[in-house]
């Protein structure tokens, strides 16, 4: 794992990212995405919502790096569905990324 192993997780940046995943799967849904772009941005809400929780640990323990883990993974399906969807998305949710990743 990175250096953010040990760093505290950026709540508030995990939050906006979760925020963006529950949008685009409503939009997609209306839209009549297809089932695994869906299931995408479903489990990525999952994983968001897990970091959100494990993130409460103490900053280097097994929890809160499982946290950073979750989020990491959970903002890689979020930009996989993006890249599919549009080009201007893709780049704030990147965007958010490298925030997630400079607080480390």
């Amino acid at each position: 794992m990175g250096q953010h192993a040990t760093g505290l997780l950026p709540r508030d940046v995990v939050r906006d990212v979760l925020g963006i995943a529950r949008a685009l799967y409503a939009t997609r849904k209306a839209e009549g995405a297809a089932p695994e772009e869906l299931a995408k941005l479903a489990g990525a809400g999952a994983l968001l919502v897990d970091a959100l929780e494990l993130s409460r640990t103490e900053p280097d323990t097994v929890g809160h790096r499982a946290a950073w883990a979750k989020a990491e993974r959970a903002t890689a399906l979020v930009l996989d569905v993006l890249v599919m969807c549009d080009a201007s998305l893709s780049n704030l949710v990147a965007e958010w990324a490298a925030r997630l990743k400079a607080r480390a």
